[in-house]
């Protein structure tokens, strides 16, 4: 799930980005956030790069976030595109706002 991550830069990667209504929801949920200050997606390869000002986002902040992707990652490889499937992933997404 996490690919790449420095301070300043995290790169997500999973076939649940490239399900559209998904990625618009993390990405709303992120853009509320003052500290983000970028995020590209690729909906054919399913990855997400969030481009953040570390100085707003201490790393204690950010250091749940592996826990929180692990747990993603594991629910989203049971996913299925049904709609059951897509308000779990969903839900789970609503957590995206307290790491930025």
């Amino acid at each position: 799930m996490i690919t790449s991550f420095f301070p300043g830069r995290v790169r997500l990667r999973a076939p649940i980005f490239k399900e559209s209504d998904l990625v618009e929801k993390a990405r709303a949920l992120l853009q509320k956030s003052d500290a983000v200050k970028k995020i590209e997606t690729n909906p054919l390869t399913g990855s997400v790069l969030i481009e953040y000002s570390p100085s707003k986002v201490p790393m204690e902040k950010l250091l749940p976030m592996q826990d929180f992707f692990a747990r993603l990652a594991a629910e989203a490889q049971h996913f299925d595109g049904s709609a059951e499937c897509r308000k779990k992933i969903s839900g789970m997404l609503d957590k995206l706002e307290n790491f930025f």
